[in-house]
């Protein structure tokens, strides 16, 4: 009964009344708080005898959104008690990759036994590539560029890595995932070893979102870059004029890298421009600050949701990586033939900077 007297309460509102706008919604994606505001709009303009039906329709709509939202703060109850089970797994993987500690023989006699209830007709009929591991074979411990492997197989991280990149993230020990007590987000740590590109060991990369799938903001840790080994940026000549004559200056630019993850994004600075007014150079940087964020919400589910429960998967190549979608409508029967489109990587020059762990040096700008 309670639900069908809850409408009656709406019946008094005046049809001009005036509506909530959107940034007076409770926090959501943009797009949901246009939607309300829209509803609220319609409804309020209706002829006055179908006004409370729609009215009425709308209160029990929004019943429904908040049973939606009870169960997804009970699966996300769950899904944290289960990750917190997780981390103490992780925590003895990334002693075995890091070489913290030697395998247990108790653990590789389960492997054994393991692989006994597996052998059939099938198991010895498999034909399995040789995983490389020619570059741990002659260590005594630890499995060095355990975590930039598997990310190389991952079909979109591994457009993410550029040459010099790679360079740094053999660098990288353990990948942690620590799911938020309060809202949605997460936060993901790298740990590093010590190195000559940069100072410091651990750097993160937070998504804060209230409500699911909704980020307020993408928090990063400033990375203390050696000189000439910063990847996310590069030095390019250009002609300009000064004094009607023409010179050659050189200037320093951004450029693609897996390290621009670690940038800090708020959708908060999008609010307050979009309500200050703007002009449409605005509206692109606007446009550019969204796309950002979304593609670094993007990486950070695939380490999240791919990268870091199934690190053994992706090293291994047991996971096929998926080739990216043709969007190409021509059909041509060679298309098949090529090669997903890498970010296009940065021009290096040599140079006698730091060295990674395999001997190379740190590539100047």
């Amino acid at each position: 009964m309670a639900e069908a007297t809850a409408p009656a309460q709406t019946t008094t509102t005046d049809p001009h009344t005036e509506v909530p706008k959107p940034d007076e919604i409770p926090f959501k994606d943009p797009e949901s708080a246009e939607v309300e505001f829209k509803i609220s709009k319609d409804i309020n303009a209706m002829p006055e005898e179908v006004r409370d039906r729609f009215k009425a329709l709308k209160v029990l709509t929004d019943r429904l959104h908040d049973l939606d939202e009870e169960e997804d703060k009970a699966y996300r109850a769950i899904e944290r008690k289960y990750e917190l089970l997780y981390q103490k797994v992780y925590a003895k993987r990334a002693a075995l990759v890091k070489g913290d500690v030697q395998p247990e023989d108790s653990v590789c006699a389960k492997f054994e036994e393991m692989k006994g209830r597996l052998v059939d007709e099938g198991y010895e009929a498999l034909e399995v590539p040789i995983c490389d591991v020619k570059d741990i074979q002659n260590t005594t411990k630890g499995v060095s560029s355990f975590w930039l492997r598997a990310m190389l197989a991952h079909t979109s991280l591994s457009l993410e890595v550029t040459e010099k990149d790679r360079q740094i993230l053999a660098y990288l020990e353990d990948v942690k995932l620590e799911l938020h007590e309060e809202g949605y987000g997460y936060t993901l740590t790298f740990t590093f070893e010590s190195n000559s590109y940069f100072a410091g060991t651990e750097f993160k990369k937070t998504f804060v979102m209230t409500k699911p799938n909704v980020v307020e903001k993408c928090i990063g840790t400033p990375i203390e870059w050696a000189a000439g080994c910063d990847p996310t940026k590069e030095k390019k000549k250009k002609k300009v004029k000064q004094n009607g004559k023409q010179k050659t200056v050189t200037t320093t630019v951004k450029c693609d890298s897996f390290f621009n993850f670690f940038e800090t994004i708020e959708a908060s600075e999008l609010d307050k421009k979009k309500a200050a007014g703007g002009d449409s150079d605005s509206d692109d940087e606007d446009n550019k600050i969204g796309e950002q964020m979304d593609h670094d919400f993007d990486m950070g589910n695939d380490i999240k949701d791919d990268i870091v429960p199934l690190a053994l998967e992706y090293y291994l190549g047991v996971i096929e990586k998926e080739e990216p979608e043709d969007s190409d409508e021509d059909g041509d029967d060679d298309s098949d033939d090529e090669k997903p489109k890498k970010s296009k990587k940065p021009k290096v020059a040599p140079g006698g900077g730091p060295k990674g762990p395999n001997g190379e040096e740190c590539k100047q700008q």
